[in-house]
């Protein structure tokens, strides 16, 4: 996103609100608030996983 209108068009995809909501139904310091109180998801670091390519790799990383 690089413009309002991209910003604008992702809280309309996501919330589901329409374009005229968004503009004159709700106060953008409460959307803000929504946005930044959203669930969101973390990865976590490459070095914690491990890949198993045989079954005994897989049963390795019960031990």
């Amino acid at each position: 996103m690089h413009s309002p209108w991209g910003y604008n068009f992702n809280i309309i995809k996501e919330l589901g609100f329409t374009w005229h909501y968004l503009m004159w139904g709700i106060s953008w310091i409460n959307l803000q608030m929504m946005l930044a109180d959203a669930p969101a998801y973390e990865s976590s670091d490459k070095e914690d996983i491990k890949e198993a390519d045989s079954l005994e790799d897989f049963k390795a990383f019960e031990d």
